[in-house]
This record gives structure tokens, sequence and C-alpha cells, in this order.
């Protein structure tokens, strides 16, 4: 999700020197326990004291912000202005002087990307600037009156669709960003555009809630013409896909210009746009219903998006999906089953005693090295209810293939944030993709349009879940030579491996 050569750095400076967070003193780290077999009990009576010594010496209490956070990710086709907005965004939330952007649009005018200034507050690498393309998905943090919200500013260009996965999977909200310019949406719409792909892989992610804007509306002149002819052929596709302005009420239209600001947080005036009177982007944001989250009761659950270390220490983070996990308490990665100590809890640089459902942590572990952890892993409680499998029964919508799916075909399974080899192991059947009555029992094959039940096998094995007890652990996408050829949901695990099959004959 997060850019971690840029990002993750600067987590990792602010961990260090930033106010705003409670750093530990030098005497603190040289007295931490270094038996890694110290219990959970003795441990928590050990972090309880290095709490109660930080507040007495920074004077500071652990106080969460009451108002809502969540994760909200700007998707289009390249070149749509994903992050001009972002990077707009925060100029006027003040996170960026005037002295950055003056250098900043020296910078672009250098490269000859007069106007691109904005894009190069989220755009930072160099590789990124000169070819005017973000590659990474970048994260920067915004507050509103009411909300909390990291921004996920994911690439738009075809070969970095994963990275835009990647962000998608942590999302609550999408914006999907349309250019209103001559061409740009009829490229972005059409048949091998990323509008379409885009719209569909965050759903399948399982983001509930869209909000369509229509940018660079100051170059077609605010045309209503044009901004009704393209939500006019907006509206079915996203209705497919299970995004609809009246009925489900998660989708909604706003004319924006990314470059001038006009309605991000701004009203546009009257002379500039006098037929749109609804809400601005963020005004939106702001009293929007926040999606439903599982709560901290339940099972610790925490994709891993990475690790890194700061000053000998190692960090794990990721979102937490569900459950809660305070200070001194012992969790366990899966799927290696690896049980590490929370030495510190990190949010936005700031140091809390627990993690919720919705924060992007980052989690100062003991007994764990950087090198046990991949992107894909999930860090949950001990005891838990999720587990690794090779094995899983799964319903998958078949899209655009070049040949037949059959046993044995192999492909790229992306799920929350891992990617692994899959192979279809067996079709089990062929059903219907409205009723779902089976059509055909243990077809030979399936093509483009058919939706099947098959019996998935995982190179290595993954963390899971039924898609109707955990939603966000059951969906997948399946990625072949860059393309995005089926999406699916989990029904069912199995417990075999594939040690047990062989030994049974039945591999």
């Amino acid at each position: 999700m997060i850019k971690k050569n840029e990002d993750t750095k600067a987590a990792e400076e602010s961990k260090k020197g930033t106010s705003a967070a409670v750093t530990m003193s030098d005497e603190k780290k040289d007295s931490t326990p270094s038996n890694s077999k110290m219990s959970t009990e003795d441990f928590r009576e050990y972090v309880k004291r290095e709490i109660a010594k930080q507040r007495e010496q920074n004077k500071k209490e652990f106080v969460r912000d009451p108002r809502p956070h969540f994760n909200i990710v700007f998707c289009g086709h390249v070149d749509a202005g994903k992050s001009t907005i972002s990077g707009h965004l925060l100029m006027e939330k003040g996170l960026v002087d005037q002295r950055e952007m003056e250098k900043l649009r020296r910078e672009a005018e250098v490269h000859h990307r007069e106007g691109w200034e904005y894009a190069y507050v989220m755009d930072v690498s160099e590789d990124e600037r000169t070819k005017g393309i973000t590659r990474e998905t970048g994260a920067a943090y915004i507050e509103t009156e009411k909300r909390r919200v990291t921004i996920l500013d994911a690439p738009g260009h075809k070969a970095f669709v994963p990275s835009m996965i990647g962000g998608a999977t942590q999302a609550d909200i999408c914006v999907l960003v349309i250019s209103s310019r001559k061409g740009e949406f009829e490229t972005g719409f059409e048949k091998g555009g990323q509008t379409r792909e885009h719209a569909m892989l965050v759903r399948t992610c399982g983001v509930k809630q869209m909000i369509c804007v229509i940018n660079k509306m100051d170059e077609c002149g605010w045309d209503k013409g044009r901004y009704d002819e393209i939500i006019g052929k907006l509206k079915p596709f996203l209705r497919q896909n299970g995004y609809d302005e009246e009925k489900a009420k998660n989708l909604c239209f706003i004319p924006i210009a990314g470059l001038t600001g006009d309605n991000l947080i701004h009203h546009s005036s009257d002379d500039v746009c006098p037929w749109y009177k609804g809400p601005t982007m963020m005004g939106f944001i702001d009293n929007l219903v926040l999606p439903e989250t599982k709560s901290e009761n339940d099972v610790l659950c925490i994709p891993l998006v990475g690790s890194y270390k700061d000053d000998g220490r190692v960090f794990i983070y990721g979102k937490v999906e569900s459950g809660s996990i305070a200070l001194g308490e012992k969790l366990q990665i899966l799927p290696t089953k690896l049980e590490a100590f929370v030495e510190g809890i990190s949010i936005e640089s700031t140091e809390f005693e627990k993690c919720y459902p919705g924060d992007n942590v980052h989690l100062r572990m003991r007994g764990v090295d950087e090198s046990d952890i991949h992107a894909g892993y999930v860090a949950t409680s001990i005891p838990t209810t999720l587990s690794a499998v090779e094995y899983f029964q799964a319903r998958v919508v078949i899209l655009d293939v070049k040949n037949i799916i059959c046993a044995g075909s192999r492909v790229m399974l992306h799920a929350h944030a891992a990617q692994e080899e899959v192979s279809f192991h067996k079709l089990l059947a062929k059903v219907d993709k409205k009723t779902g009555e089976v059509l055909e029992k243990e077809p030979t094959h399936a093509k483009a349009g058919d939706v099947v039940v098959a019996r998935m096998e995982l190179e290595r094995s993954l963390v899971l879940e039924a898609h109707k007890v955990f939603d966000k652990m059951g969906r997948f996408m399946l990625r072949e030579d860059g393309k995005t050829i089926a999406i699916g949901l989990v029904m069912k695990l199995y417990e075999s491996t594939k040690e047990s099959l062989a030994k049974s004959g039945k591999a």
C-alpha cells in the first residue's frame, strides 16, 4: 500500500523526531529485557512500568482522537488527475506550504510538465516526476472537522495494477477519478482503459462506497452537457458492479477541477459553475455514513503489507481489519505461527496503548525478525479462528481469458495484502450467474463469461476465510499476463494439504 522507499522512511523519521509521538529514551531501550522467552504476564508488567515512566517523562497521555478514521483510495485511468487532486487537498489543508509548492512548480517546469506541481506532492520519486506516471500507491494523512482520513493515491497505468490492488484492499471508500477532457474519458472507459478495471477491482476488494468525481471540468468550460454525457455512460456500468446512486445509495457524482481546486473543499463560484448545487468532495466525505467495520471484540486480523527495521527494532505494518491488540500482548504471525510480543503501537507517528479496527498501524515487535515477515502474512490473536490453507473452494467469475480455463490452469491470485500463485485443481460446476443454479457438473473447461465453482490449489499456504464469515478475507482477483481475468469469492476452506492428498492418492 505505502511507498516503502518514501513513506515508510518518513514514518521512521517521525518516530525518531516528531513532537506528537511519545518516544523512548536511550536508557529505556537499554533496559529492555533481552530474554525473548519472557512470559506474557511478565512482559505486560514490564510494558506497564515503561508506559508509566514515559507518561511521567513526557507529561503526555496516549489519547485517541474521537473522530472516525477511514482510508480513501483514489483510482482511475492514467492522467485522470488522481495525484493532482490528492496534492491539492494536502496544500489546502496546510500540509504543504507555499514555499514548497513554488519549489515543486519550478521542478515541474524543468521537466516540461507545467501544472504538475500538485501531483509532485504525491509522486515523490524522480522516475515518477520525470515520466509523469505514478508507479506505486502513495499515502498521506489529512483531518477534517469530523473525520480523519488516509489518502491512498493509486497508480492508473495498467502496468501497475498490482500496486493499485494493494491500495484498494485497504480502502473503505473509493474516489473514482474521471477526466472530462475530450478523448481522455473515452480512452479510459473503452476496452483496454483502466476506468472499467479499477471500478471492478475496488468492488471485488469489498469497497462498498464510491464517489465518482468528473475532473478537469475547467478544461471543457464546465459544460453541463459534457458532464451529463459522461455520467450517462458511467451509471449503467457502475450499477452492474454494485454501485447505484438511487437504489443502493452508495454512489454519487461530483464535478471538480483538481488543478484549480473547485469543488474539492470549497464550492465553485456561480460564475464558474452555476448549475451544480451539490456538496463538495470533502463535504460529502465529511458527512458520509461510515462503512461497517468488524468489532474490536472479534479475532485480531492484520494483513501485513511488510516489515522494516529502525534503530535495530523490527516493525510490522498493515491495516487492522478486526479485533484489537494492546502493548505487552502476544500475537502470532500466520502462516508460520511465529509468536512475538508487541513492544510499541504507532498510528500516524503517534504512540498508543492499543489499536482497533480501521487503524493503519505500525507495531514494534520483539521476538520476530524482519526476514520472518512477507507481504500477505497475517498478524492474529493467540488462539485464533483464522487459518492458513493450501486448498479452498471458490465461486469464480471468468472475465477475459485468451484460451480456456481447465484443471491445472495456473494464474496469480491477489487477496488482501497477498499475491500468490494458484491453480484450478478441479472444476466442480458451472452455475448461473444470477441464481446460482448448477448448469453443468464437473465441466472440462470454462471460458470468458462463465461462472464456475472450483477447488483452488495455492502454491504456498495463505490466510483466507469464507466471504460470508469475513468478507474482507474472502475476496480475490485472478490475473494473468498483466490482465485481470477473473474475480472470486471464497466459499469454504479445506483442511487438506498437498502432503495429505499425496498420501491418500487424491492429489
